[in-house]
């Protein structure tokens, strides 16, 4: 299960740009109330809406800047985008603890060997998309 967390940590962090310099970790960041979202901001983040007030300020201004990218996003990429939150609002702290614990250990790793990973990551998730898929008949 908590590889599973991690996987869907790094395709969240991926897909959400968040790993950029722009949006560093700083514990000082001011926590946004959810009230202070646009109504789109809400209805894009909105499975996140009960953890909103617990996430660290630094956490919902990515946030936020993925929900401001959201609308030029090609549609496979809001689909990624949007069960990715989805399978992150659904985890449970323990899992998120752990795939953050896993996402750290991956970013040490050389980027030839990060992208290694990810393409085994990509393999690995068609093949099992492809078995979840019922055959024509």
């Amino acid at each position: 299960m908590a590889k599973l967390a991690a996987l869907i940590l790094v395709t969240l962090v991926l897909a959400l740009g968040i790993a950029t310099a722009a949006h560093a970790y700083d514990p000082s960041t001011p926590q946004t109330p959810w009230t202070r979202l646009s109504p789109d901001e809400r209805r894009i983040l909105g499975p996140l809406a009960q953890d909103w007030a617990r996430l660290p300020g630094f956490q919902q201004e990515r946030l936020i800047a993925s929900a401001r990218r959201y609308p030029s996003l090609q549609p496979i990429q809001k689909e990624r985008f949007n069960e990715r939150i989805r399978d992150w609002a659904a985890m449970t702290p323990e899992q998120r603890r752990s795939a953050r614990e896993t996402f750290q250990g991956l970013r040490r790793l050389p980027p030839e060997k990060q992208h290694e990973l990810r393409e085994r990551w990509l393999r690995e998730r068609q093949d099992h998309e492809g078995r979840a898929r019922p055959s024509p008949r």
